[in-house]
């Protein structure tokens, strides 16, 4: 029995390699000149392959079923297990799971080693044009160096992922749509959020561990800790990753979007306040801007000091009113950025949206619509928080498919 899987990323490679396994006869279909591209530009180039805490609520998605159910069936153990067998050995850092050698080319090699042992054919520079099934066979057309070709297929599975990072289009997404899949709105996530602010520019490259809190319509829609990046458009950083869906949402259906940034979440506003009054006492005749040095990065500063509106940066601090030093705090405490968007799909880690859980077997992956064909991975409509969980729907669902069952 032949089957053809359609992508060569991580969901496409894993799944070749437990079908060839399980006796099918396989091809990889990958449009690019070579296998496993985004594999390399995981991690910062370390491969974050997985994360020891994986909590359904650490992927998100439009399903109201249990979403969660491919990566209870091969999970963390599993999947570990089966990158030792080809000679990964783990190395841990803040629950994140890497290859000990740090290197995410580690990762595509041992996968690439053993596509080449068992002979798995490959296709590469190969762009899927069409696909539909006929009587028990499914044919594929497709274009590679611009030759028409075409394969009769018994089965197959679309692992063709989204619309992160890589260049891709949408054929393969309008390709499943016209075979009867419902496709949810796509939208870039894990990606750099581009800010209104006028002090961006004043603090670029500027790096601080922070909260950050990021509002849809005035209300707080998700909290996290972690360090932020000031760019020259807005903001950047994992801290800002893990709450970019929210503001990639927004700019999607035209809703208000704003971030605060809490610089010091370790103190309450009365604990700043009396931190002010205590270095004001020490040196009276300091002013604003020497008031913060030692403590506040002084480009930051300038902004705090800008955004409370209590006089320019020479201003003697023991001046200051009661009301004055608090606006400072609020300042200190609610740095606000308005949001207009973020870096797009170019930028981005995954994609929000996708082909609808509601129309696939998450047992088997296979689709409901179209009997033999499965589908894995970032296409589908789950998008998973930074720190290997997209890696690890990618493996899950792509073990789960191969097994053709």
């Amino acid at each position: 029995m032949k089957v053809a899987i359609i992508g060569g990323g991580a969901s496409g490679l894993i799944a070749s390699i437990i079908a060839k396994r399980q006796g099918f006869d396989v091809v990889i279909i990958e449009k690019q000149d070579r296998i496993g591209k985004k594999i390399l530009a995981t991690g910062n180039g370390r491969c974050n392959m997985t994360n020891l805490k994986l909590l359904a609520d650490n992927f998100h998605t439009s399903y109201k079923g249990n979403h969660f159910l491919p990566i209870e069936i091969i999970n963390l153990e599993k999947t570990l297990e089966f990158f030792k067998d080809l000679g990964i050995i783990p190395y841990v850092e803040n629950n994140k799971v890497f290859p000990l050698s740090k290197q995410a080319s580690s990762v595509l090699d041992v996968l690439m080693l053993e596509i080449n042992r068992l002979n798995i054919d490959t296709l590469l520079n190969s762009k899927v044009i069409n696909l539909i099934k006929k009587g028990q066979h499914f044919e594929i057309d497709l274009v590679k160096e611009d030759k028409k070709e075409k394969l009769i297929i018994d089965k197959v599975i679309v692992a063709s992922g989204g619309q992160a990072g890589v260049h891709s289009d949408l054929t393969i997404y309008n390709m499943l749509k016209d075979l009867g899949h419902e496709v949810l709105p796509i939208n870039p996530s894990l990606v750099q959020i581009i800010s209104s602010s006028n002090y961006c520019k004043t603090i670029k490259g500027i790096r601080v561990d922070c909260e950050v809190s990021i509002y849809r319509n005035n209300v707080c829609e998700k909290k996290e800790f972690g360090e932020v990046l000031f760019t020259e458009d807005g903001l950047s950083g994992p801290a800002i990753f893990q709450i970019s869906r929210v503001a990639s949402i927004c700019k999607k259906n035209d809703e208000s979007c704003y971030v605060k940034l809490d610089l010091h979440p370790e103190f309450n506003k009365e604990q700043l306040i009396q931190i002010i009054y205590e270095r004001i006492d020490k040196n009276p005749t300091n002013s604003l801007e020497q008031l913060f040095i030692g403590w506040i990065n002084k480009k930051i500063a300038t902004v705090i000091i800008k955004n409370s509106n209590v006089g320019n940066i020479n201003r003697l601090c023991n001046e200051l009113e009661y009301e004055e030093i608090e606006r400072l705090v609020n300042s200190i405490k609610s740095l606000r950025f308005d949001i207009v968007g973020t870096r797009g799909f170019k930028f981005a880690q995954t994609t929000i949206g996708g082909i609808s859980l509601d129309d696939v077997n998450l047992e088997t992956m296979e689709s409901k619509v179209l009997k033999g064909l499965y589908i894995t991975g970032e296409i589908l409509d789950v998008d998973g928080d930074c720190g290997g969980y997209n890696l690890q729907w990618a493996w899950s669902t792509g073990y789960i498919a191969g097994k053709i069952r």
